[in-house]
């Protein structure tokens, strides 16, 4: 099942999506979209969808989607009770919403490197969550300039938010967002990682990629990336293998072994770490809900 690629619409007198929506429910649509989005439930639970990550979300969730992470929410009609209409905001905007440029203005800094979390999808939680909601709701009282400006204070908030409060929630292995030509180290090293992923990737040859010595890589990949090479190529391999189950109907086994894993059984305890579910379960969650 792939994500069906949306549209984004806004009113002429806006440059970015402003919506207070209430719905009976909220099925399932597994979308992607080049806009950024930013997602209040005020009155709503159920299961929330982001990328390979699957969990509940409860009243009050608040979310930061990057651009084409795939995503939905899905919650019927008895999740709140029958005499209760779903409620939530939400705001899109692109990556130069009024024609700002937030690579290169040194007062949107925080709002740029925001936009490169929101790559893998954020969580917003704590003390930000609250301001930005109190503030998210103004803004349906606001129009023209002060609503963008109230937009552009609520991202400047969340880019310089304790990283205590912003969780993440998809694997970067699913949203492919590194690139052959980034220079950095780190970079070279997890662009080849990516692209040898079904291979029998050697440490000593991940090594020389970073040409270091095999004791030094393993210092330096672990301080870089918060994992050590093992325990990064697995998650790597279970991201894409979340990809498949979701898009593909290959069999778990052929899954398994096309992302390279060589055995069902460790494919199925990697997963588990994961995801704490078996890929037969995962993949259930997403057709059943279709």
């Amino acid at each position: 099942m792939k994500p069906i690629v949306a549209k984004l619409t806004t009113s002429p007198q806006s440059s970015f999506k402003y919506k207070w929506i209430k719905r009976d429910s909220f099925p399932f649509n597994w979308h992607r979209h080049p806009e950024y989005e930013l997602m209040l439930l005020l009155k709503s639970r159920g299961k929330r969808f982001v990328g390979d990550n699957i969990s509940f979300y409860q009243e009050g969730d608040l979310v930061f989607i990057g651009t084409n992470l795939p995503h939905t929410i899905y919650s019927p009609a008895e999740f709140v009770g029958k005499n209760t209409r779903h409620e939530a905001i939400l705001i899109q905007f692109t990556s130069n919403v009024a024609g700002l440029n937030f690579k290169d203005a040194p007062e949107f800094q925080a709002i740029y490197h925001l936009f490169k979390e929101s790559a893998r999808g954020l969580q917003i939680t704590g003390k930000t969550r609250e301001v930005v909601a109190k503030k998210m709701i103004k803004m349906n009282s606001l129009d023209g300039i002060e609503r963008l400006i109230q937009l552009l204070i609520i991202l400047d908030i969340l880019g310089k938010a304790d990283e205590h409060h912003k969780k993440t929630l998809s694997s970067i292995e699913f949203v492919h967002n590194l690139q052959p030509n980034q220079q950095s180290r780190i970079d070279r090293i997890c662009t080849y990682l990516n692209q040898n992923y079904k291979q029998n990737i050697r440490l000593e040859d991940a090594a020389a990629v970073a040409a270091m010595s095999t004791t030094a890589f393993c210092r330096f990949f672990k301080r870089s990336t918060g994992k050590t090479f093992v325990d990064f190529v697995n998650e790597l391999r279970v991201g894409h293998a979340c990809r498949l189950l979701i898009e593909s109907d290959l069999t778990i086994a052929e899954i398994c072994y096309d992302v390279g894993f060589n055995n069902v059984s460790n494919f199925n305890r990697r997963f588990w770490e994961r995801h704490h579910l078996c890929p037969k379960d995962y993949r259930r969650e997403f057709t059943t809900q279709a």
